[in-house]
């Protein structure tokens, strides 16, 4: 007890050993969180013919037409890169929706459209009120996972459709 009569209290903090590992850890967890969100913004490369998907998408060439009377599209890849699959972007009054042509057609082949290859199926019940389709290839690549689709640029590689 001291003079006044009060019993002392011991007012220590945190020892300087358990406050630096409390910081190390601290970090550490900021650090794997940064590591994991910048993660997110970068893709896994994926190549075709020993090149980049993208760089590969310019040379594709395709002609495509919709006959209105029958409702028959159709495709002929005249390039010299097999397309796996076509993005069909539906156009109607400044809306837009998307669709696999596989889940327009049964006609298109699971194997996709070789060089030199055709495909035609009728798409009207899905076009109705529609002001134009376009066509975006998708092309199969490589990656480190394996094989994945990749979706061509369609400003670079789309084919768009007046109806």
């Amino acid at each position: 007890m001291d003079k006044g009569g009060s019993v002392l209290k011991d007012n220590r903090g945190v020892s300087p050993v358990i406050a630096t590992i409390l910081l190390i850890g601290m970090v550490l967890v900021m650090v794997l969180i940064v590591f994991i969100w910048f993660k997110g913004f970068t893709q896994e490369a994926i190549t075709k013919f020993d090149k980049n998907v993208d760089l590969v998408c310019g040379e594709t060439r395709f002609e495509a037409s919709y006959s209105n009377s029958n409702g028959i599209l159709a495709v002929s890849n005249i390039g010299n890169v097999p397309i796996y699959n076509m993005k069909v972007k539906i156009s109607a009054g400044g809306n837009y929706e998307t669709k696999d042509i596989n889940d327009l057609s049964a006609n298109w082949k699971s194997s996709g459209l070789n060089p030199g290859r055709t495909f035609s199926g009728g798409i009207s019940p899905y076009l109705s009120g529609a002001d134009s389709i376009t066509l975006v290839p998708v092309l199969i690549g490589s990656s480190k996972s394996g094989e994945r689709a990749f979706t061509c640029d369609e400003t670079k590689s789309g084919k768009k459709i007046s109806l």
